[in-house]
C-alpha cells in the first residue's frame, strides 16, 4: 500500500481538504510515478515510518508516553521523500524537503522522530544536524530528540545510544546527533547526512542553511529537512525559499530536487468564512489540534488586532507584519520585475533620505510609465559599520552588498559623494533623468551644492507630518492598487515593513518605525519624499514625459 497514493485519493475523493499549492504538488507527483526518469520505492519511507511507529513515544501531554501513530500527511511525506530515486543512478532524488505548517500541527515531534530513525537506522559515522535560528530553538529541538529517545528503553540502551552535553551518540556505529543555530559561533567542519532546519522564518539570511548544504558536497543522497510555519520577517531565508519553489510549482522554473510540501490557505476570506477550511493549513486538526482552540482563537482576534496578526500567520500560514506596521504583507508586497533598459531614455522624480552612521542612506529614482509607478532604489551604508550591524542586528547587509543594492563608503560615515555619482550614472549609462530631487535640509548643505555643481535641480522637502502626510497617502494607496514597481528590491520591502504610520489628531500621518532600533525605514522615506516633489510638480511632470 502506497501511504502518497492513498493520501492523494483522500484529497481527491474531498475527505480530505487541501490547498491549491499542495494539490498542484501532489498532482506533480502522481504523474512522476509514471516518469521514466525516476523510480518509486515506498520500502526506504515505510521502513522509517515503522521505526517511528514501533519505538518512537510522545513527550508532551496530553500525548506523553503514548505511541508515536503517524497522520497520513507525515507518512505520504516520508513515504514520498525517500520513495523518489533517479532511474539512472538508482541515488535519492530528493534532496531537500520544505514543509511549511501551521503551528501546533506536530512538527517539532516529527523532526525528533525523523531525526532518531536517521540515527538508528543509516550507515556508521553519520552526522545528524538539528537546527535554527536561535541556541534556544536549536535546544529545544534537540531535548525533544533526546527526550523521545529516552522515552523508549530500546533506544535509550547504552550500547545503543548516548548524551553528552555536545551530542548524542552511538558507541557502536559511531552516529551522532548535534544541534546546530544562527548563534553558533562555528558553522564549519561539519559532515552532515542529515539535517533538520526547524522554524526558519526568523531566519534573515541563509547562513544556517549553507553551513549544513556546503557539509553535504561529498554525500551521495544528502537530505535537509526545512520545517516551519509563517512568520513576520520579510525578504528573510524562508520568503526566499518559498520564492523560489513557488515559482516552482508555477511551472515558471523546474527543480526535481526540492520538494515543497505546502499546507497553505487559498485567500484570507475562507478563514473566516469556510472553518472546513481550516484544514488546508492544519492537516492534524482535531487529532492534534483542537477545534476548540480554534474557536477560541477566532473570538479574540474578532477584537484585538494582535491576535489577528498572530492567528492568520501561525495559525493559518498567511504573512504578516507586525503589528502597528503601516501597510500589511499582502499590501507592500509586489514582485513584479523591470529592467532598467526598458525605462531608458526618460524623465524622473528623484528622493533621497541621508544619515551619517549607522541608518542606511537611500535613495530612490520614480518614472511613471503606462499608468505604473516604477522605483529605482539603491542604499548606501558605511564600509566598516557593515560586519559589525551583521553580527548585532542579524540583518543580511553583508549579502545585499554582494548583490548590488548596497554601495559601500569607506570608514565609518556614509560619502554622499556616492550617492551624486550613482545619480550621475543613471543618466549616463540609461538616461534616466530626474527633473528634481527632493532631500531634506538636514545635514544635507555639502551635499546639495555638489549635486547642483553636477546639474540636478534640488527641491528641499522637510521631514514634517504637513509636508508628508498626503505623499504618504498617496504612496499607500498606489502600493494598495499594486500600482508601484519597485523591482522586488528587498531592502525597501523590509523598509516597508518597518514602517508605522504616526497619526495626529487631525488624521494626518508621517512615516515612524516600528519599536526596535534595528529598524531602517530609510527607503520608505526616500520613496515618501520623491512623492512629495511628484505632487508639487505633477502637472510640469505628466506634460514633459508625455
Amino acid at each position: 500500500m502506497s501511504f502518497l497514493l492513498s493520501y492523494i485519493d483522500e484529497i481527491e475523493s474531498g475527505r480530505i481538504i487541501a490547498g491549491e499549492e499542495l494539490k498542484s504538488v501532489l498532482n506533480g507527483l502522481k504523474s512522476d510515478l509514471n516518469n521514466p526518469r525516476y523510480i518509486y520505492d515506498e520500502k526506504p519511507g515505510q521502513i522509517r515510518i515503522e521505526f517511528i511507529e514501533k519505538f518512537c513515544k510522545h513527550t508532551k501531554s496530553p500525548f506523553n508516553g503514548q505511541p508515536f501513530i503517524l497522520e497520513l500527511w507525515e507518512k505520504a511525506l516520508l513515504e514520498c521523500a525517500y520513495g523518489f530515486k533517479m532511474s539512472d543512478t538508482g541515488l535519492r532524488r530528493f534532496n531537500e524537503v520544505l514543509l511549511l505548517i501551521a503551528r501546533k500541527n506536530g512538527k517539532t515531534t516529527l523532526i525528533a522522530g525523523i531525526d532518531l530513525s536517521e540515527f538508528f537506522l543509516s550507515d556508521g559515522g553519520t552526522d545528524i544536524v538539528c537546527a535554527s535560528n536561535t541556541n534556544d530553538q536549536a535546544s529545544i529541538l534537540f531535548e525533544e530528540i533526546n527526550n523521545m529517545r529516552e522515552q523508549s528503553k530500546a533506544l535509550s540502551n547504552e550500547k545503543r545510544s548516548k548524551k553528552n552535553i555536545f551530542y548524542i551518540y552511538s558507541p557502536k556505529n559511531k552516529n551522532k546527533i548535534k544541534k546546530l543555530s544562527a548563534q553558533s559561533r562555528n558553522k564549519d567542519g561539519y559532515n552532515i547526512e542529515v539535517g533538520c532546519i526547524d522554524e526558519v522564518h526568523e531566519m534573515t539570511d541563509s547562513k544556517v542553511y549553507d553551513a549544513i548544504k556546503q557539509s553535504q558536497s561529498t554525500k551521495k543522497e544528502p537530505l535537509i529537512f526545512i520545517i516551519t510555519t509563517e512568520g513576520t520577517t520579510v525578504g528573510g531565508f524562508l520568503d526566499n525559499k518559498l520564492a523560489y519553489v513557488r515559482k516552482m510549482i508555477k511551472g515558471e522554473i523546474k527543480d526535481e530536487r526540492i520538494l515543497p510540501w505546502l499546507y497553505t490557505q487559498d485567500n484570507m476570506d475562507e478563514v473566516f468564512r469556510d472553518p472546513s477550511s481550516w484544514q488546508k493549513s492544519n492537516p492534524s486538526i482535531g487529532t492534534i489540534k483542537t477545534l476548540s482552540y480554534f474557536n477560541d482563537i477566532m473570538n479574540k482576534a474578532k477584537n484585538d488586532l494582535g491576535t489577528k496578526v498572530t492567528m492568520l500567520c501561525k495559525d493559518f500560514n498567511i504573512k504578516q507584519i507586525e503589528s502597528g506596521s503601516w501597510l500589511t504583507f499582502d499590501e507592500l508586497n509586489n514582485e513584479t520585475r523591470f529592467k532598467l533598459d526598458d525605462l531608458g531614455e526618460t524623465y524622473a522624480v528623484g528622493g533621497v533620505d541621508l544619515s551619517s552612521t549607522t541608518d542606511l542612506t537611500a535613495a530612490v529614482l520614480l518614472v511613471i510609465k503606462n499608468g505604473k509607478k516604477y522605483v529605482i532604489p539603491h542604499f548606501f551604508m558605511p564600509s566598516e559599520l557593515v560586519l559589525k550591524r551583521v553580527e548585532e542586528d542579524k540583518i543580511p547587509y553583508d549579502l545585499w552588498v554582494k548583490k548590488g543594492y548596497i554601495t559601500l563608503t569607506e570608514g565609518n560615515q556614509n560619502d554622499f559623494s556616492k550617492v551624486t555619482e550613482w545619480f550621475v550614472s543613471m543618466v549616463r549609462e540609461h538616461n534616466i533623468r530626474p527633473l528634481w530631487i527632493g532631500y531634506d535640509p538636514w545635514n544635507s548643505q555639502y551635499w546639495v551644492k555638489e549635486m547642483e555643481d553636477a546639474g540636478f535641480t534640488m527641491e528641499k522637502i522637510r521631514q514634517g507630518i504637513y509636508t508628508l502626510s498626503e505623499p504618504m497617502k498617496q504612496l499607500e494607496g498606489d502600493l494598495k492598487n499594486k500600482l508601484v514597481i519597485y523591482d522586488n528590491n528587498p531592502i525597501l520591502k523590509w523598509c516597508f515593513a518597518n514602517t508605522q504610520a504616526k497619526v495626529d489628531l487631525n488624521g494626518n500621518i508621517q512615516p515612524s518605525k516600528l519599536n526596535s532600533k534595528l529598524k531602517r525605514i530609510d527607503g520608505c522615506v526616500a520613496l515618501i519624499i520623491a512623492y512629495a516633489v511628484l505632487t508639487r510638480y505633477k502637472t510640469d511632470y505628466e506634460n514633459m514625459i508625455s
